[in-house]
């Protein structure tokens, strides 16, 4: 939704890390693969196959240099693929936790973003409750 805010460098730098929390429940899911390929359209990199997953902490260490307001969307996307399963599991909760710190973002914040994005879940269900109601 966000995500053309980001420069081309650090579209692809979130696509690796969107992908690399898509693994952190141990699996990568139908609606996290389809939030996925939506943000490898969204940054106009279609079939986007992610090649520095081992490399994560570097990716990490490259996207905590970008200003706040970028860290913001990006932590708001990732929070998009997380919780497009409907689950929060400990893996991901431990690797935003880590997130927050490497980006120097207030915990607050982060909990404030959370709150958002599973408000704007909740209500782009019940639109599509409301579409299909008969």
């Amino acid at each position: 939704m966000f995500l053309s805010d980001l420069n081309a460098n650090e579209q692809e730098l979130f696509l690796e890390l969107a992908y690399y929390v898509m693994g952190l429940n141990q699996e990568h899911k139908n609606a996290e693969i389809d939030v996925f390929d939506s943000y490898t359209h969204e940054c106009h990199k279609p079939g986007y196959e992610p090649s520095r997953q081992s490399q994560i902490d570097f990716v990490i260490k490259e996207l905590s240099k970008t200003k706040l307001s970028n860290k913001r969307i990006i932590m708001i996307e990732l929070f998009g693929i997380m919780l497009s399963d409907d689950e929060f599991c400990a893996n991901e909760a431990n690797f935003v936790d880590k997130l927050t710190e490497k980006f120097e973002m207030k915990a607050y914040m982060v909990k404030r973003i959370k709150r958002w994005v599973e408000g704007f879940n909740d209500m782009v269900q019940e639109g599509y409750e409301l579409i299909s109601r008969k």
